[in-house]
């Protein structure tokens, strides 16, 4: 488990690989095959979600919009994993948009 502290805000960030298979074949092999982690930030009591596929690490994936639950602490993040992690693309589920996932 990592620790950010960003304006005297402590962040608790944990990451537990994952493996998604879908498509069995006749021969036991997976048609699609992804791999990454699951990352959960949490701060208090609450728990902030998202996914880096192994496939594209560069890439972070939020599963709701992260400004309510970081606020003003949103660029000290993606500065953090893009210094510690390599991220350099952010993105979040936005369900009222026809695109799925938007880059913030």
């Amino acid at each position: 488990m990592e620790t950010l502290i960003t304006n005297e805000r402590t962040y608790k960030i944990k990451f537990t690989p994952f493996e998604d298979k879908c498509g069995l074949n006749e021969d036991g092999t997976y048609l699609i095959a992804y791999s990454g982690h699951y990352i959960d930030i949490q701060f208090n009591d609450e728990i902030f979600d998202g996914k880096i596929y192994e496939e594209s690490k560069y890439k972070i994936s939020f599963f709701s919009s992260p400004y309510p639950f970081f606020g003003e602490d949103i660029e000290m993040i993606k500065k953090y994993f893009q210094e510690e992690h390599g991220v350099q693309e952010f993105y979040f589920l936005d369900i009222d948009s026809d695109e799925g996932y938007v880059k913030f």
